[in-house]
């Protein structure tokens, strides 16, 4: 035994000094040769229990080294930045004896590296070094997934700074949940809300972000409990103040509708009373039904999209699949409802025109504008002018203008009516077998080419299949927008979740093939600015359905003027 024992390399003094060199010049740098190199010189004394005892305690020493620049060392002293970063290098050192040299250096650092990864972590706590800390977390991770380390308590008593952390970041958690503001969150961070409440807290918030905020930086309520809890007691005081007015205004009209119902004299008993028009609930609300839909479309398909970065454990995955597959039959249903609605069919909310109220608000418009006095169609009311009848005309009765012939429409749905005909009428006219007839000046051509009588009146035959051919091209026009339609797609982009041209927002659907969410029936074309912009660019690209892009005629591309009237 004593003979291995003197055949066992030391490690010399000088041998001890380069190797103390070679770490002072490793720096705040993991470069991965040098470290190879440190692991290398000391993979010639992993069979010596003494040399590699003496090989760790020179990177040991560097690692709780807690000296500052001044000389003074303290435990809760704050070492400068230069000197916090070059504790991570020396990790991966012993990182790399562990995984790559291991023999003796196993149980030499198993047995004290709870003390220095406490340390360190201690160090990058004070430093506020966040990735750092998650580095050596993960470097302590590795060491149970690789097998360095089997015995499960050592690894979680070398780790019990990371645990120590995790339980206070959860008890400090379940404090800032309990209440925000004296507003009470539940399990999955919603605040605890009456439904009144949150209504008008809603309104307040959306009043505030309404100018000044762009789209993608507005905040939910719970987002602004936890960014700005002063603001968001301020929405509950003045929500809470709203809702008490309203209490009291009702409170006042019931008292005036009764006193004036009991100074009302009675009406005869053989009279009776004409019943009140009903009001649709939904003619109540002041709301853009066709935004917040959208809006409501945009949210669900993010879910859905988020799905596939979510972990999910296995015992959760029968709900969550049935959770993800609501959201997304959610968000197609509204995209259908609001495509049945942009064709002009109606919904079932009470009324021809879309939502409830859309027929109310229509006859509002027409009286507000209808001030044209036949009185004034006079030879002299013919000579004065009359803005009403212009207004008629132009901006207030006719405001949607066709971009092909100069048109006017009423109703954004008999312009798309119209550009539809449009084009349904050039693609006909391709289509169609034209008649060659002879020029009044003929050419020398024509009259050596050897044609006789039969040839020239030839063409004429095609007039029989002109129906035939009218049919045939309204047929493989209409297969034609079908397959369009159905090979157009676009990968998703939650930026640009709408078509530019309708307003509607695209059909979403998950491609197996390319693993990814995509847009169906949507197609990107390009925008002519009008003038010159921040970023200099004479096109910006849109996403517009293809059919609607086809229903413009299919141009290469589109103008601000098309865009603007769509809006």
């Amino acid at each position: 035994m004593m003979e291995e024992e003197e055949g066992e390399e030391e490690i010399d003094e000088e041998q001890v000094d380069d190797y103390c060199a070679m770490l002072d010049r490793l720096g705040n740098f993991p470069e991965k040769v040098a470290i190879n190199s440190l692991s290398m010189a000391a993979e010639d004394f992993a069979s010596s229990p003494t040399s590699a005892a003496t090989v760790y305690d020179c990177i040991r020493s560097r690692l709780v080294d807690r000296t500052s620049p001044d000389g003074a060392s303290s435990p809760d002293r704050k070492l400068p930045l230069v000197y916090v970063l070059v504790k991570l290098p020396l990790v991966y050192v012993l990182d790399s004896l562990l995984k790559n040299v291991k023999g003796v250096y196993i149980r030499i650092i198993q047995d004290d590296a709870a003390e220095w990864m406490s340390t360190v972590y201690d160090i990058f706590d004070r430093a506020n070094k966040v990735d750092e800390k998650a580095r050596l977390k993960k470097v302590w991770n590795t060491w149970r997934e690789f097998g360095v380390i089997t015995d499960e308590e050592k690894w979680r008593e070398i780790g019990k700074c990371f645990l120590e952390a995790e339980e206070k970041t959860k008890v400090a958690a379940d404090a800032k949940a309990t209440s925000i503001a004296g507003i009470g969150r539940a399990a999955d961070g919603a605040l605890r809300l009456a439904p009144s409440l949150r209504k008008q807290m809603q309104l307040l918030l959306d009043e505030v972000q309404s100018t000044g905020v762009d789209e993608l930086d507005k905040v939910s309520l719970e987002r602004l409990a936890d960014i700005n809890p002063d603001l968001l007691q301020q929405i509950k005081e003045g929500a809470e103040a709203a809702m008490a007015e309203e209490s009291q205004q009702g409170q006042r009209q019931q008292q005036s509708s009764t006193q004036q119902k009991q100074s009302r004299p009675l009406p005869p008993a053989n009279s009776q009373a004409a019943p009140a028009p009903p009001l649709s609930d939904w003619s109540k609300l002041k709301l853009n039904h066709l935004e917040k839909s959208n809006d409501l479309i945009a949210s669900l398909q993010r879910h859905v999209r988020s799905a596939d970065e979510t972990t999910v454990v296995r015992a959760e995955l029968d709900d969550t699949v049935h959770l993800y597959a609501s959201i997304s039959a959610s968000a197609q249903l509204l995209t259908d409802m609001l495509q049945h609605w942009k064709d002009g069919k109606g919904l079932a909310f009470g009324g021809g025109d879309g939502f409830g109220g859309g027929n109310g608000q229509n006859n509002r418009r027409r009286r507000r504008y209808s001030l044209v006095k036949p009185e004034n169609f006079t030879n002299d009311g013919l000579k004065k002018r009359n803005d009403a009848v212009i207004a008629q005309l132009y901006e207030v009765g006719l405001p949607f203008v066709c971009s092909a012939d100069g048109r006017r429409f009423a109703t954004q749905l008999e312009l798309s009516k119209h550009l539809d005909a449009l084009f349904r009428r050039s693609q006909l006219e391709k289509t169609m077998e034209r008649t060659e007839e002879r020029s009044w000046y003929a050419e020398e051509g024509s009259w050596t080419s050897g044609r006789n009588d039969a040839d020239a009146t030839a063409p004429v035959a095609g007039e029989e299949k002109s129906s035939d051919a009218l049919r045939a091209s309204a047929d493989s026009q209409t297969n034609a927008s079908a397959s369009l339609a159905a090979s157009a797609t676009v990968v998703a982009d939650e930026t640009r979740d709408r078509c530019v041209l309708c307003g509607i927002n695209f059909a979403m659907f998950f491609d197996q093939d390319d693993g990814e969410w995509k847009y169906r029936n949507c197609t990107e074309k390009n925008v002519e600015n009008d003038g010159p912009t921040m970023d200099d660019e004479e096109m910006e690209p849109v996403l517009v359905h293809a059919t609607c892009w086809e229903g413009l005629g299919s141009p290469e591309f589109l103008t601000p003027d098309q865009i603007r009237h769509a809006a």
